[in-house]
């Protein structure tokens, strides 16, 4: 039974209903701590307001009656949450102004007024006891108007009906209340929680055959910017399910051709030396290596530690095995620093000059300038290019734009896939743009955010 209940609560239509209950609760707490509590005074220049002229005709028909009908006119007035008596003067606890009483003496005109605040206990005290049974000690205002033959009339009004007196009504609005607010949470439940179920349904839909399927964007905003990230997620795992295909069948190529020319050497020649066996079995353990840093670089590091760009680069590019011009716009008063993982950073730098090298012809740069707060690194070659709708396919694993499969001409196709991996899981960013003079730049940029 419990836990069904917390099962009933947890839920949308659940909490929906308990907090619309509370809500109401909440209020018909505070409206009847207004009229009937410590804070009614709030709601007195109002009531008075209301009854002015109506204290003003009341003042008539006493002055113009005899004293039996006067008191037949006095009990004729008194009603739930009103009362009015005569005395011979003014009770010591009333007070010539208390702030309320602008509508009385304009509709009482040289009148004597006096108005008193009374709380239960002032009642109980004051109050004579069929006055104590109307308000049943309510919080009230007693007002003093002085007549002619010196008399006082004194009014005692509640600012609201005496709810406390009539139990059965409150009741019956707190049940009428309660139920318009389960009905109430039930139409939300109902409009919030249907598009709720079909996207829990289609989520559950998610399977690797149908990876890229897509869910509607339907219902409130917020479902549907769930949907939304939960569509970006699925064609992210459609993407990671055709790379992992193309993955697996490369290296199935790759592997599959090292070993056939292995055999076909074996055959053809018994007495093979060792040596003509290294290229091939170099050229597995490049493709094997390539794979397991393809695989870790979108995978931070957890060893970081504080890298100056500007020494780093400085010897990146001396340490590179052909020349490279290095130019640097960073200083030891500009240096630009940031927290990385220095051999997955190596590698990236290192790649993108590999590539330069292989495909870039014999002039390569290194260039690093810092514009509007951001690191710029710049790898740019002289070699002819990459036409344009081609520069986002070469980062695609195993793609290159040469046919060759060969170590030595093309690689295995993965390097510069790992050099934006790495960049990624650095927070930055790496593309490639061909040179307006000729050649290829692939530039890498560090936001302003990651300086240190």
């Amino acid at each position: 039974m419990i836990a069904r209940l917390q099962r009933v609560v947890s839920s949308i239509a659940g909490q929906v209903t308990v907090v619309t209950i509370g809500a109401l609760i909440g209020l018909i707490f505070i409206m009847l701590l207004v009229v009937q509590g410590p804070f009614a005074a709030w709601v007195y220049p109002r009531v008075l307001a209301d009854n002015a002229e109506t204290l003003a005709d009341l003042v008539y028909l006493i002055e113009s009656s005899d004293e039996a009908t006067g008191e037949l006119i006095l009990q004729s007035y008194v009603s739930t949450g009103r009362s009015a008596s005569l005395s011979p003067g003014f009770g010591d606890h009333l007070r010539t102004d208390s702030g309320h009483g602008r509508a009385f003496y304009e509709a009482l005109p040289g009148r004597e007024l006096k108005f008193a605040s009374l709380g239960p206990v002032e009642m109980n005290t004051i109050g004579t006891p069929t006055q104590r049974q109307i308000f049943g000690g309510a919080y009230a205002i007693q007002v003093g108007i002085g007549l002619n033959d010196g008399r006082v009339l004194n009014v005692w009004m509640a600012p609201s009906l005496s709810l406390d007196r009539r139990p059965a009504v409150l009741t019956f609005l707190t049940l009428v209340s309660i139920f318009f607010a389960v009905s109430l949470s039930a139409a939300i439940s109902f409009v919030v929680h249907k598009p709720i179920k079909r996207l829990e349904r289609e989520a559950a839909t998610v399977v690797l055959a149908d990876a890229g399927g897509r869910v509607a964007e339907e219902g409130p905003i917020e479902l549907r910017q769930l949907a939304a990230a939960l569509n970006q997620m699925r064609r992210r795992l459609a993407g990671l399910i055709s790379e992992r295909e193309q993955i697996i069948a490369a290296i199935a190529h790759d592997v599959r051709t090292g070993l056939t020319r292995v055999r076909l050497r074996l055959d053809e020649d018994q007495t093979v030396t060792a040596g003509e066996l290294e290229a091939d079995l170099s050229q597995m353990e490049h493709l094997i290596t390539d794979m397991v840093a393809y695989a870790r670089a979108e995978s931070p590091s957890a060893h970081r530690e504080l890298i100056k760009m500007g020494r780093f680069l400085n010897q990146i590019s001396s340490d590179a095995p052909t020349g490279v011009t290095f130019h640097t716009a960073l200083d030891d008063q500009t240096e630009f620093t940031i927290a990385g993982d220095p051999v997955a950073l190596r590698r990236l730098f290192e790649n993108l000059i590999e590539n330069a090298r292989r495909y870039g012809g014999d002039e390569l740069s290194l260039n690093v300038c810092v514009e509007d707060g951001a690191l710029t690194v710049q790898v740019a070659d002289n070699g002819p290019g990459i036409p344009e709708d081609q520069l986002e396919v070469v980062f695609k694993p195993f793609q290159r734009l040469e046919t060759s499969r060969n170590r030595a001409t093309g690689g295995t196709g993965l390097g510069l896939g790992i050099a934006r991996s790495v960049a990624v899981a650095h927070g930055a960013a790496l593309w490639l743009e061909n040179r307006p003079e000729g050649g290829l730049m692939a530039c890498v940029q560090f936001p302003a955010d990651l300086r240190t």
